[in-house]
């Protein structure tokens, strides 16, 4: 790849570097009709498709459009000092980009390399290489309805649904202190995402921070009661089961199945009148006279022990279920 050439990112904010070095894309036309182009990469796009991505619901003519190309071709062009592959024709526009001058087309190689073999290591590897090349959200500081284009709906799913993978292969491997950090930044942009918080929470007892990850699955059952008026889901409460009653034999390779009756249990929340929501048990409140413990303060988690009731804030939790307090 010659030295001035010009690569692209759109796995986060729009970036651009020739030569290695950034070049600022000034002006939100401009920004946006280079990010339009680069989620199409190499494929056409109609001009008026192109238009609305560019200006939204805007009323702006094809005049506009061939105006700000021509912007962008000389932008793109007095960076690499050649032409910079937009190309024109009736069906519309198109800029044609090899896959190494592209992160997302990075990201899709890798993902086929580890789709394509049996090997878990090997797997975890280009796993592990492919979600590394995202910086944030695709187009992360772009216009609202070109981040809501179904091409960049489809890449941020995949990204989930590969982050899921690194995490069950990590898991499997024995790797959880590569993956974490990873399925840490994407959960700190998806917080309602609980197959992902469950993950979480399970690589985080996997490295040692069991308190922490309690504390996490108090945040999250706050913010789903709080924000979506909903109970945590299955995978969830499970995921939190295991922490309370954590197996030391349990294969390392599998997230936490339903646990059984243990020493501890937790009490959250309040009884809802009409019975159990989606075939989840009531939960009871502190002034219902029902209630087996009380709740220490907004948001605290009372926990009931065998023969003693003790009712804790959160982030004594982990103390009490570890025997320390």
């Amino acid at each position: 790849m010659p030295s001035n050439d010009v690569t692209f990112g759109l796995l986060g904010a729009l970036q651009v570097r020739a030569g290695g070095l950034p070049l600022d894309v000034r002006g939100p036309v401009v920004n946006h009709l280079l990010g339009a182009l680069l989620i199409h990469a190499n494929a056409w796009v109609s001009h008026s498709r192109l238009a609305f991505l560019t200006w939204g619901e805007a009323d702006v003519s094809r005049n506009a459009l061939h105006c700000a190309v021509a912007r962008l071709r000389r932008m793109l062009g007095d960076a690499s000092g050649r032409e910079p592959g937009i190309e024109h024709s009736g069906a519309g526009y198109r800029i044609t980009i090899g896959p190494d001058r592209l992160d997302a087309a990075r990201f899709a190689a890798l993902t086929r390399r580890a789709d394509g073999t049996d090997d878990q290591k090997t797997r975890f590897a280009a796993l592990l290489h492919a979600l590394r090349t995202w910086r944030g959200p695709v187009l992360a500081e772009s216009s609202e309805w070109l981040r809501m284009d179904p091409t960049v709906l489809a890449l941020e799913r995949d990204r989930l649904e590969r982050t899921y993978e690194l995490c069950d292969v990590a898991l499997g491997l024995d790797q959880p202190t590569l993956a974490l950090p990873l399925v840490e930044h994407l959960a700190a942009h998806l917080p309602f995402d609980e197959p992902l918080h469950a993950r979480l929470l399970t690589l985080m007892a996997a490295v040692g921070r069991r308190a922490e990850a309690l504390r996490a699955y108090g945040r999250v059952r706050r913010r789903l009661a709080d924000e979506l008026g909903v109970d945590p889901s299955d995978m969830l409460r499970e995921a939190h089961l295991a922490l309370l009653n954590p197996q030391p034999n349990a294969s390392a390779g599998t997230l936490p199945a339903q646990s059984s009756a243990g020493p501890a249990r937790i009490v959250v929340g309040r009884r809802y009148p009409s019975g159990p929501r989606a075939g989840r048990p009531p939960r009871t409140a502190p002034d219902d006279p029902r209630s087996e413990a009380s709740l220490v303060g907004a948001g605290a988690l009372a926990l009931s022990f065998k023969g003693a009731g003790r009712s804790l804030p959160l982030d004594q939790i982990a103390d009490a279920v570890l025997g320390q307090r």
